[in-house]
């Protein structure tokens, strides 16, 4: 017996091109390297081969959207990735505003834009659509950890039915040790963060996520050793190691890391207003000035 949404997927497709459709599989199968260049390259020629087939297909336009957004926030934060991502993501809205993949490129969007309450229902709206979607329920997970405050039980739930749904999907167990982190629960972090790593052993994100556990463990040597394996320069990754070098006391690199975090476009002021991790900085002119001009 078959599901609402089983019903619609069968009465409902999104392109007649069985080429398009090959090329966004294709496409698709490489969104689980969120933080990898290559695969986030590979993954974006074969949705622009999907549209060389169909130029109106919804999914291809809509992975378009997460590929370009993923780009602007692991990789390479020009301005720009964010333009793309978002113009496809509209494009995709207007084409098919109840496809999941649509919502997951819309939330996608206003994640890299640092809007994480508008991120959570994008998500939510996209595991409503789409209740099977591994995807969908990590991508969840990542902006319950995010939002203000964040919703750590209810990522942890969307992280564990990720995995349940598609083990492979690495990403997830980041984001299972975000939501564990916030519980206080650093060794059970440090796992999911180690399984990531085992999955996807070159992965920035993976040494990241390990590297914030000795910085709340106070071990901030270490911290910075497990951040600079595999280290890939973003707003996400300078902001980390700024707070270690922060919670350290290590002012001058704390703050030269931190500006480099601007520089590349980080604006999640929420959290930095937060983050124990700088309040020796807080006090310092120099910070000050930083926020000021990077608030605005």
């Amino acid at each position: 017996k078959l599901t609402p949404q089983e019903q619609q997927a069968i009465q409902h497709r999104y392109t007649q091109n069985p080429q398009a459709y090959d090329a966004y599989l294709r496409g698709s199968a490489l969104m689980n390297s969120f933080d990898r260049k290559d695969s986030l390259e590979a993954g974006r020629k074969e949705f622009e081969e999907a549209l060389r087939f169909d130029p109106n297909y919804p999914p291809a336009i809509a992975g378009l959207a997460w590929t370009e957004g993923q780009i602007y926030r692991n990789v390479d934060s020009k301005p720009e990735h964010l333009q793309r991502a978002d113009k496809y993501a509209q494009r995709a809205l207007e084409l098919a505003p109840d496809s999941a993949e649509t919502h997951l490129a819309l939330g996608t969007v206003c994640a890299d834009k640092y809007d994480y309450d508008c991120a959570v229902r994008e998500f939510r709206k996209a595991t409503e659509l789409e209740p099977d979607s591994g995807y969908a329920s990590d991508l969840l997970a990542w902006a319950l950890t995010y939002q203000t405050p964040p919703d750590a039980v209810g990522a942890e739930q969307a992280a564990r039915k990720a995995i349940r749904l598609q083990a492979s999907i690495y990403p997830a167990y980041y984001h299972l040790g975000r939501a564990l982190m916030l519980q206080g629960r650093f060794d059970d972090a440090l796992t999911a963060f180690q399984a990531m790593q085992k999955l996807s052993p070159n992965s920035p994100t993976a040494s990241t996520g390990i590297g914030q556990v000795y910085v709340a463990k106070g071990d901030y040597d270490k911290a910075v050793a497990a951040m600079m394996q595999n280290f890939q320069p973003s707003a996400i990754t300078y902001y980390w190691l700024a707070a270690a070098y922060s919670a350290k006391g290590d002012k001058d690199k704390g703050l030269a890391t931190m500006q480099k975090s601007f520089e590349m476009g980080f604006k999640d002021f929420a959290a930095l207003d937060n983050s124990p991790y700088f309040t020796s900085l807080r006090s310092d002119a120099q910070f000050q000035q930083m926020i000021k001009r990077y608030r605005k």
